[in-house]
């Protein structure tokens, strides 16, 4: 699988919310590093995010991709994430986000994001 067919697979089960430990034991390296809006973490805080995001939303979609391209280790993405609370609320999330991947899993995301 090449850099860029993972990062989307990745967010496609993401945006399922299939949080599962399996996912993130399958494509991202045991020290991964995770920027997000200026906060460091590591895979158990990636971990913790994502399960917040799963207790509050049943699930969400990127109808149209803004950006994505690679270059040698790296994948930009920049896209417009919809996500619909458990409530029936509907969220929209500008996200641009740097995937660093290495010996073909990921091992580093720096990402913003902001609501629209």
């Amino acid at each position: 699988m090449n850099n860029v067919d993972l990062v989307k697979e990745v967010i496609r089960v993401f945006c399922e919310n299939k949080t599962d430990l399996k996912a993130l034991d399958a494509h991202f390296s045991p020290d991964f590093e995770h920027w997000a809006n200026g906060k460091k973490g590591g895979l158990k805080d990636y971990a913790r995010r994502l399960a917040a995001y799963g207790e509050a939303y049943e699930n969400f979609k990127i109808p149209m991709w803004d950006e994505v391209f690679a270059a040698d280790d790296k994948v930009v993405t920049s896209y417009v994430l919809q996500g619909r609370k458990k409530d029936g609320a509907e969220d929209r999330m500008a996200v641009m986000a740097v995937w660093h991947v290495k010996d073909g899993k990921i091992a580093a995301l720096h990402e913003v994001d902001a609501s629209v």
